[in-house]
């Protein structure tokens, strides 16, 4: 079982439907737009959450480092406690009303748009807590979640300094980056996830492809796959589309334990792949099941690698 570090946030999402098209709605100059939402669901979130949910389910051990408010409450903790997630790092933060929350719309062809209030995110001491944190334990690996720069970049010079391989995931908080702070992150990284909409305004940040500075930069295209330099994977089939929400947390989780039980490069992206698809199968980001993960990758791509019985080791 691997030990794994997950930075980022603890949030709640608030998910919203959208019967519509947004390339539909009207279009002038400033935006000023009001929707209906055919409903709204609150769920568990956090993209740190959502990764070490998924790995929890695989059988790792992740050991997620968020900060949180006054409004964390009872039925989170109860939600990790059942999954049996190591919690010390959930870290609450006196004086700070509200945790992270995401709010999150959805149209009918599966685009989003997502308003994030990072929380107590914003602690000065956030780079000497997290090395604290992670010198008193014994990690394999890392993942860095999305979350504001500052703290992104911050993780990944702490994780450098105490020799912990890491995977960076910026994610949607890119757009808030400026370019000298995503230069700075690829800078300190050696393996990243984007997706395309990310990779092309980290390619604009950077001036070049960012991949040239990277053992691993892993781009995902939805329904079109995901590549690696000259790898290409084809996305997984899915059952049915129900909600796209964390699917790209999901593919990390799948990604991130293959390659930690040293699977190659291509069957770590169908890992990913598959674990995408049986994420948008269900409603919200922390409620899909991978009981039959290892059949389902051996259904989508014709084989079970060795690795993938190491997948059975289930939580309740």
């Amino acid at each position: 079982m691997s030990r794994i570090l997950v930075t980022g946030t603890l949030a709640i999402d608030y998910t919203g439907r959208y019967a519509g098209r947004f390339q539909d709605l009207p279009r002038h100059r400033g935006i000023n737009l009001s929707i209906e939402l055919d409903r709204i669901d609150r769920r568990f979130g956090g993209c740190a959450m959502n990764i070490a949910y998924g790995l929890a389910l695989l059988g790792d051990d992740p050991v997620p480092f968020v900060f949180v408010g006054d409004d964390h409450d009872a039925d989170y903790a109860e939600h990790l406690e059942g999954l049996g997630i190591d919690r010390t790092g959930i870290v609450r933060v006196p004086g700070a009303v509200y945790s992270s929350h995401a709010f999150v719309f959805t149209d009918r062809d599966g685009n989003q748009f997502t308003g994030f209030y990072p929380g107590p995110a914003r602690l000065p001491d956030f780079p000497e807590r997290l090395a604290d944190f992670a010198r008193a334990r014994d990690f394999d690996y890392a993942v860095v979640a999305p979350d504001i720069a500052p703290n992104m970049i911050a993780a990944a010079r702490v994780l450098n300094a105490l020799e912990v391989p890491f995977l960076c995931d910026p994610g949607q908080c890119l757009t808030d980056f400026a370019a000298a702070e995503a230069r700075e992150l690829v800078g300190l990284s050696r393996e990243l996830i984007v997706n395309r909409f990310e990779y092309d305004t980290l390619k604009a940040y950077c001036g070049a492809d960012p991949a040239a500075d990277l053992d691993c930069l892993v781009v995902t295209t939805g329904p079109e796959g995901s590549s690696c330099g000259e790898v290409s994977v084809p996305a997984a089939p899915a059952a049915r589309v129900v909600d796209p929400t964390g699917c790209g947390d999901a593919y990390r989780t799948g990604f991130v334990h293959a390659r930690l039980r040293r699977a190659p490069l291509v069957e770590a992206m169908r890992a990913g792949a598959c674990a995408a698809a049986i994420k948008i199968e269900t409603d919200g980001t922390q409620r899909h099941r991978f009981d039959d993960f290892p059949e389902r990758y051996a259904a989508a791509w014709g084989d079970a690698p060795g690795w993938l019985g190491e997948a059975g080791s289930q939580r309740s």
